[in-house]
């Protein structure tokens, strides 16, 4: 079940993100699961408020498209574009679903975006359909159902996801190549304020420098190097189901 978002506090999320150690972690790991292949065609599917566009753009050779449907992510995308002067990011105003490309992709991004979708299969769907027939997805959503609370439905969530039931619907479409957890260390911070205290999370304290934030960024460090059996978030790698690709 989805409750209305709050566009305060998905702002709030928005402008939290270009320094919240959690995220960029978590992009940090998606970025060293994909090739480092010259000329790929690449989509950024529901970019947010932009920080994955910059990390996709840095390979210069790459031609990165992105899209959100929140014309306040569009907004703030569009300006960390102009901010780091790039020129080989096109950022569009689209659903997924509505989203029409002149070429299919080599690879797709998708972070926290499946769950703001009542029907992830079709999202799926039209992922795969475009993508090129030897592409790679990958996609990162909050993970476990029995988290779900006020942060999730503040965004507008539709639900968190069990490992399992991500492999199941990813796997329609695709070929699984890995899925793992990430952040089980803020697991107590996500009950503690999400389910028992229904507030936000703690991010603006968690963003200053002091002894529990240099504790954290070592501990998340870790986490990134070795993946344990649960965390906050999913992160999945997977290609066509036609795709001759092999490891």
């Amino acid at each position: 079940m989805q409750t209305a978002e709050d566009r305060d506090y998905k702002l709030a999320d928005y402008l939290a993100r270009a320094s919240d150690r959690y995220t960029l972690t978590k992009y940090k790991i998606v970025m060293s699961w994909l090739p480092k292949t010259p000329n790929l065609r690449v989509l950024n599917a529901g970019c947010g408020s932009g920080e994955m566009n910059i990390l996709l753009s840095q390979n210069s050779t790459w031609q990165v498209d992105a899209l959100d449907v929140d014309v306040e992510a569009i907004r703030l995308s569009q300006n960390l574009k102009l901010e780091h002067d790039i020129t080989n990011l096109n950022i569009y105003h689209s659903t997924i679903e509505e989203y029409t490309a002149t070429e299919k992709y080599d690879i797709i991004v998708s972070n926290d975006v499946l769950e703001h979708i009542e029907d992830d299969r079709a999202a799926m769907q039209k992922l795969s359909d475009l993508l090129k027939p030897n592409g790679l997805i990958c996609i990162s959503v909050p993970a476990l159902q029995w988290l779900f609370g006020y942060h999730d439905e503040m965004l507008g969530h539709y639900r968190r996801y069990h490992r399992q039931e991500l492999i199941d619907k990813l796997s329609v479409n695709f070929n699984l190549d890995k899925c793992r957890f990430f952040a089980a260390s803020l697991i107590p911070v996500a009950l503690l304020y999400s389910r028992a205290l229904r507030q936000a999370y703690p991010i603006g304290e968690l963003q200053q420098q002091s002894l529990t934030t240099r504790v954290l960024e070592s501990v998340l460090d870790f986490e990134c190097k070795v993946s344990l059996p649960i965390g906050i978030s999913l992160i999945a790698l997977a290609s066509q189901k036609n795709s001759d690709r092999r490891d």
